[in-house]
């Protein structure tokens, strides 16, 4: 059975506190044909030492030492830095059950995927008070699947992702494998730091899915890292911006699949439907009667 190269691509900013354990759930990864690419982002705390003795334990890490961009730029060098067949993606905080990769790997290689997603676990602290404390639990531990064991075409994939579009499981690059050679040869790249970066990576990834295929069983467990950018410098006009933009790219990608009436009006309900959450009263309606003329 072959073993192709699975590339992860790891940005790491001031992660002391979890990039060990998010290093070393990968290397513990039943499918042993990895490159890990640890791109350390300027970081101003103990993550680069850090970083540097994991290297030296394992010699399929790969750490770039770099000045500070951002997320999106990191992710991007590290696409380019990347040899593997298959890309997956990981948050400096989160960590992954032992034989995700392996399982990622077999239905890509078995059904000639484009893309693999998987179920997640979310895991929310249940203490708040001290990043410190939190690192290590107790967790309340959230499963979350949206789609059934199979293969997909890309219209089939659609349809099922507009029931759930603003849903971190179709959203988000964490939890999915792709194919570097489609992200290659249409250049397809992170463009923004934004609420919504990971969805606008996907939507242009789709369109050139001819098969996806959903496998069972959560594998990557999502830290809710209440120190994080979502959490703490997230501003309600980059929310709402987000979702309106994500409007427009998916109306896009509907069009481009012939699907743009059929579509239209779910993903306007999906997108805004929580926004009383975020928004003063009366204005999440507002903003959503006007997005309907879009």
């Amino acid at each position: 059975m072959s073993s192709p190269l699975v590339s992860f691509i790891i940005p790491a900013y001031n992660a002391h506190l979890y990039i060990e354990r998010c290093i070393r759930s990968i290397c513990a990864q039943t499918y042993r044909n990895l490159e890990v690419l640890i791109l350390n982002d300027g970081s101003t705390d103990d993550t680069l030492a850090l970083c540097q003795r994991l290297k030296e334990e394992d010699p399929r890490i790969v750490l770039i030492d770099k000045p500070n961009e951002g997320g999106y730029p990191t992710r991007n060098r590290g696409l380019r830095l990347a040899h593997g067949k298959y890309i997956q993606f990981a948050d400096n905080d989160d960590w992954l059950e032992p034989t995700f990769t392996e399982r990622l790997v077999a239905a890509a290689e078995a059904e000639q995927a484009d893309l693999v997603i998987a179920p997640y676990c979310m895991t929310i602290p249940l203490r708040t008070a001290d990043p410190a404390q939190c690192v290590n639990g107790p967790f309340e531990m959230r499963e979350y699947c949206f789609l059934k064991e199979g293969a997909y075409t890309l219209e089939a994939y659609a349809r099922e992702l507009i029931r759930k579009p603003n849903t971190f499981y179709f959203g988000v690059i964490w939890n999915k494998l792709y194919r570097r050679d489609l992200i290659e040869k249409f250049n397809i790249r992170f463009v923004s730091d934004t609420f919504c970066d990971d969805d606008y990576f996907n939507i242009r990834y789709l369109p050139y899915v001819r098969k996806a295929v959903a496998i069972p069983g959560a594998g990557y467990y999502y830290y809710q890292n209440p120190q994080s950018i979502c959490h703490v410098d997230l501003r309600v006009s980059d929310i709402v911006y987000g979702r309106a933009r994500l409007v427009h790219r998916y109306a896009a990608l509907f069009r481009q699949l012939g699907l743009e009436q059929e579509m239209r009006w779910p993903v306007h309900r999906s997108l805004f439907l929580n926004a009383e959450s975020v928004l003063p009263s009366g204005l999440a309606q507002k903003l959503q009667d006007a997005t309907t003329q879009i």
